[in-house]
């Protein structure tokens, strides 16, 4: 999960929302934390920065990017690891869109909503 900032400023926890996008095939409605497998040679922090902003324009904060959770995944015989991180304050969505895919924001407290 990807926590950022909307603000320029300091962070607060009314302004922290959780990145969100799709891919084209899936059914409408249906949305995923940015995902991504990692390069070799790649650590797992890096691999968060370059997937979040491949994916979204979006870019992290690298001293931001704390590890919250792992899964073994078992195809293809990966790991997932789960991160939190904050967007750095000059970027915006619009600045990059690599993979075109729909982006969404919802608010944190939202989460808990979602199935």
């Amino acid at each position: 999960m990807l926590i950022t900032s909307r603000k320029e400023s300091a962070l607060s926890e009314k302004d922290e929302y959780c990145l969100l996008g799709r891919q084209a095939r899936w059914p409408v409605g249906m949305y995923s934390t940015l995902a991504g497998f990692a390069e070799v040679g790649e650590t797992m922090e890096d691999c968060c920065v370059r997937e979040v902003y491949e994916e979204s324009g979006i870019r992290v904060d690298p001293s931001s990017v704390r590890f919250v959770a792992s899964q073994p995944w078992p195809f293809p015989q990966s790991l997932m690891v789960g991160f939190h991180a904050k967007a750095e304050a000059t970027t915006t969505m619009d600045d990059h869109d690599d993979d075109g895919l729909p982006l969404i924001t919802i608010d944190k407290d939202e989460m808990e909503d979602i199935q």
